[in-house]
């Protein structure tokens, strides 16, 4: 049996800015994830041909490591870009649900998370935990992807070449740090709050 859906209904501006920017956010990482899913699959059978290794000295657990980082990658890579696309629809399809309910905030003021907010509006509670694989395959995947290549860089390449390859990469994976939980900076917000 279908709902009825009101099709003049609007989400309110703030649920609006949020959903749309996690439909970007989804949108993009399913994109960026697919591309990395193909250099893997490029990488991978580049991987498994000896020939493309000069080192021959090479020991077979440093070719086997490579080997499972690159399939880890991969694996990851689809992964995220299958819970992006998921989570596209998901938020995609929001304010149709949120047109089938009465408002959920009466007087404007909603004394909760973004997440908890989104729910109230017609996000599933299962959501959640598909954001969080969807995050956890992108960060593993990047992450496996960078292992390979400096992995790849310290079997195959010269002093000079791995030095320098390696402070790029340090360079480059900086804004990891980011989603890296920080104790020390809730204590500050909660002595601010206390003291308001």
């Amino acid at each position: 049996m279908y709902r009825r859906t009101n099709v003049a209904y609007e989400l309110p501006s703030t649920v609006k800015s949020l959903n749309d920017s996690w439909l970007t956010t989804y949108q993009c990482s399913a994109i960026l994830a697919a591309l990395f899913a193909l250099l893997e699959v490029h990488f991978l059978s580049f991987v498994k041909n000896d020939a493309h290794f000069q080192n021959h000295h090479i020991g077979h657990p440093a070719r086997h490591a490579l080997l499972i980082f690159t399939y880890c990658a991969l694996f990851f890579c689809i992964s995220g870009a299958v819970s992006g696309l998921i989570l596209t629809d998901e938020f995609g399809e929001l304010p149709v649900r949120a047109s089938r309910k009465s408002d959920p905030i009466q007087h404007g003021l909603f004394d909760s998370g973004s997440l908890d907010l989104l729910q109230s509006y017609g996000a599933r509670q299962s959501s959640v935990w598909v954001m969080f694989h969807w995050l956890f395959s992108l960060v593993a995947g990047v992450v496996s992807l960078f292992t390979q290549l400096f992995l790849y860089i310290w079997l195959e390449e010269s002093k000079s070449v791995k030095i320098t390859l390696s402070i790029i990469g340090f360079y480059a994976v900086l804004p990891f740090l980011h989603i890296i939980p920080r104790p020390w900076g809730s204590k500050k917000r909660r002595s601010i709050a206390s003291s308001n």
